[in-house]
């Protein structure tokens, strides 16, 4: 697994003018109002790679009916990409992203994985970056794009 510098810049997939129309056309439809732009995006990823274990995450596209992975543990044996890579790409396309702010260390073969809890800093982080977050079963609910209802 490769990972990139802290301080590279975050990766944003949709630079051309028909993509960006494409979303808004989705959200008008959808009815769905943003509550997340280009700084908010780049000054998570910067604040989420920063920290010593980037926690995982699920994120739901607006082009897609299923987020990916399809799947998110409650404590993941991976850490996040935060836009690091084209396929981790985040900005006006996501509509939510569930956070696991756990991570599940490997010790050994015959030895049971250690659960590192890293939620007081991922919570704290959150706030100070006042983004619009749910908390919800253990994981954080960042809400990119939402309606008066959200269903996952």
């Amino acid at each position: 697994m490769t990972t990139a510098h802290p301080d590279s810049p975050p990766v944003y997939l949709l630079s051309d003018a028909r993509q960006k129309q494409r979303v808004r056309d989705i959200l008008v439809q959808r009815r769905l109002g943003s509550h997340m732009n280009d700084t908010k995006w780049r000054e998570l990823c910067l604040a989420m790679r920063a920290l010593a274990l980037p926690p995982a995450y699920q994120s739901k596209s607006v082009f897609e009916d299923s987020p990916c992975p399809a799947d998110l543990p409650h404590a993941p044996d991976y850490i996040g990409d935060w836009a690091c890579t084209p396929e981790a790409s985040l900005g006006l396309h996501i509509e939510w992203i569930k956070i696991a702010p756990r991570y599940q260390q490997h010790r050994g073969r015959l030895i049971v994985p250690e659960i590192v809890d890293c939620s007081a800093e991922v919570r704290a982080l959150l706030s100070e970056l006042r983004l619009p977050v749910v908390e919800q079963d253990g994981f954080f609910l960042l809400l990119a794009h939402a309606s008066g209802e959200l269903a996952i």
